[in-house]
């Protein structure tokens, strides 16, 4: 069987090479860039700010998703949603690409928001340009949220969309787990469970991952001053809400144990890649969780985007969440497919 070898990420501004760790700082940012960081600094992180005040407010978390289905589709995108036992999921492909029958690969997407807030709607176009680049169909999980529910029901919820794509013919090494943000967190939560059952996707790929709750120190990282969404005190706020769905949660009334992905990092997890941008607080959090895994053998690539808002390949006028989405698609062919160079992709050679 061929391997591959990298000739070197494009354009990359520095790169640092550890064993199991591959880094790199891309280059940027773009002026489209930095004017959706600057929008986002005058606009989502005031919003934040208030509500991290008043974070047990009856704040209208899901009006976000809600509003988003008036957003049009990408021409000749196909969806259709799957009914899992304890919620619902939105299977989408991008125009040319394959149905999930069970062949080829797919994306199991774990959407972001902090565990209370966006969807399937406010994800769809970022979700369906990955399918484009992957060339995959995604199954996007619409997990339970808090502060109804708690981060273990979540979790529970992705496992089950995980298990309907084994349903379907899908073998683990066909199917490749992904999230941004919380839903970063989500898919290394699915990873350490499917790894306690003997069974390892072909990769995780995590976009501005969170990777501490309770125990995070952000107000001491310099780029708590950066972020151009989140205030420290945002933080403060998310882990209240967490521990308090936790308790709601817990059998005989005791606390339902929350999760904290660097407690549970071990050998036998799948290749890893993070993107996560160099000014948000999150970078604390992808460089932390990607040095753990590099530590115990796991391959794992780091990409840091200068200057970039948290999960910025959400807005499709910034130039490098393309090359982002871009870099991730062609990762995903290349970790499901091992009989040809992808598509479009030319810093892979074949090694017999």
């Amino acid at each position: 069987m061929a391997g591959w070898a990298r000739r070197g990420a494009s354009n990359p501004a520095h790169r640092r090479d550890h064993t199991m760790l591959d880094e790199v700082v891309e280059n940027g940012p773009s002026l489209a860039g930095q004017l959706v960081g600057l929008a986002a600094r005058l606009s989502i992180r005031p919003i934040l700010a208030v509500g991290a005040q008043l974070p047990n407010a009856p704040w209208p978390w899901g009006l976000l998703d809600h509003a988003a289905r008036v957003v049009p589709s990408a021409p000749g995108s196909v969806r259709r949603t799957v009914r899992l036992p304890r919620c619902t999921a939105r299977l989408v492909r991008a125009a040319g690409v394959r149905p999930a029958d069970g062949r080829g690969r797919v994306v199991l997407y774990l959407h972001g928001g902090a565990f209370l807030t966006c969807g399937v709607n406010t994800h769809d176009r970022l979700v369906t340009t990955l399918s484009e680049y992957a060339d995959s169909p995604a199954l996007v999980v619409g997990y339970r949220m808090i502060p109804k529910h708690s981060v273990g029901a979540a979790i529970d919820d992705c496992y089950d969309g995980y298990q309907w794509l084994r349903s379907q013919g899908y073998a683990p090494d066909q199917i490749v787990v992904a999230g941004d943000s919380a839903g970063g967190y989500l898919a290394l939560a699915l990873a350490v469970r499917l790894l306690d059952e003997a069974e390892q996707p072909a990769a995780v790929v995590c976009m501005s991952p969170l990777t501490q709750i309770a125990k995070a120190s952000r107000r001491e990282h310099p780029n708590s001053a950066t972020d151009a969404m989140f205030p420290a005190k945002a933080f403060d706020a998310l882990v209240d809400l967490i521990t308090h769905a936790a308790r709601r949660r817990g059998a005989d009334g005791t606390r339902e144990e929350i999760f904290e992905p660097l407690d549970h990092i071990e050998s036998g997890l799948c290749p890893t890649l993070i993107h996560v941008s160099g000014s948000e607080a999150m970078l604390q959090d992808a460089t932390l969780v990607a040095r753990r895994l590099a530590g115990v053998g796991v391959p794992v690539q780091l990409r840091v985007w200068p200057g970039q808002m948290h999960v910025f390949q959400i807005a499709p006028i910034v130039p490098e969440a393309h090359r982002s989405l871009r870099q991730i698609g062609a990762y995903i062919r290349e970790m499901t497919d091992w009989t040809a160079v992808p598509e479009g992709v030319d810093d892979y050679v074949v090694i017999p």
